[in-house]
């Protein structure tokens, strides 16, 4: 007997299964995809860096006294390294617009910043002419020409814009070609600012 209603049972329940997955309604509704939220992805992630360059400072000391006998000539160089990055905590609301009907975004990115990101903790010796009578550097002078070829380097980074007008040119390149390729891979059509 209870095998007999469970024999009828499945075969009923399986007819109104596929009576109801094969309905005119569940066929034509097709699962909308979701419209992405750039902006917020794009804010969220902050910096990123597009461009670095290394950049080698040499440093000339020559020391000569009229009191002491000899000279002491040296050459000395470290590396400093410069960043180029975009944040984008820059961006507005409007600088990301989505025509979800063409499937295009709209993106204007914030500008490109340059840093000085840092230096080689040790001056190498290029070249050293130390006379009979006179001394070595100690590590006070070698830190003092350290700092004053650091300042020398800030304020070049500063005056000339080859260095930052080359790594910002780089980095914004990289950022068209990286965020082009971002907004392509889910499936829309980049046109970057």
């Amino acid at each position: 007997m209870i095998m007999n209603r469970l024999f009828f049972f499945w075969p009923a329940a399986m007819l109104l299964l596929a009576a109801a997955c094969s309905s005119p309604e569940a066929q034509n509704k097709e699962p909308r995809p979701a419209t992405p939220d750039f902006y917020k992805e794009m804010r969220s992630v902050s910096k990123i860096n597009f461009a670095s360059m290394d950049v080698t400072k040499t440093i000339t000391t020559e020391r000569t006294k009229w009191y002491k006998i000899g000279k002491r000539i040296g050459v000395y160089s470290y590396n400093a390294y410069l960043k180029a990055y975009i944040d984008l905590e820059e961006l507005t609301p409007q600088d990301v617009r989505v025509d979800t009907l063409r499937k295009v975004v709209e993106l204007t990115l914030p500008p490109v910043h340059v840093e000085v990101t840092g230096r080689s903790p040790e001056l190498r010796k290029e070249y050293e002419h130390i006379d009979l009578f006179r001394t070595h550097p100690d590590s006070r002078e070698r830190a003092a020409l350290k700092e004053m070829a650091n300042d020398d380097f800030m304020r070049e980074v500063r005056e000339n814009p080859e260095f930052t007008d080359r790594l910002t040119a780089q980095a914004r390149k990289k950022a068209v070609s990286y965020f082009n390729a971002l907004v392509e891979a889910r499936g829309y059509t980049a046109v970057v600012k």
